[in-house]
């Protein structure tokens, strides 16, 4: 009766152990997963203000390029009056000379 006794008790303790460990297991992974869960939202959450970053610099660029040809084509309007009237200056001038 005494090893059997001592069979049990040993058994006991073994499986007590055992339930610890699975339990302290469980745990640690219930943690680990809420770590994920919590690395993805926040790449996620990167991923997002990035792309919102990279839309308004395509926005900022495609609207300096636009200012930018509207500039050019302002100043070759501008170019293009002052020649046509100085061009037209010097030609009623020859006229008159002539």
């Amino acid at each position: 009766m005494e090893t059997l006794s001592f069979t049990f008790g040993v058994l006991s303790v073994i499986i007590v152990v055992f339930i610890a460990m699975l339990v302290w297991g469980i745990v640690k992974v219930v943690k680990q997963q809420q770590q994920i869960n919590s690395i993805q939202k926040e790449i996620e959450e990167f991923w997002r203000y990035n792309n919102q970053l990279t839309s308004e610099l395509h926005q900022r660029i495609s609207q300096s390029q636009n200012d930018t040809m509207r500039s050019i084509d302002e100043t070759r309007s501008y170019i293009d009056s002052r020649i046509d009237k100085l061009s037209g200056t010097l030609g009623a001038k020859q006229l008159l000379k002539s």
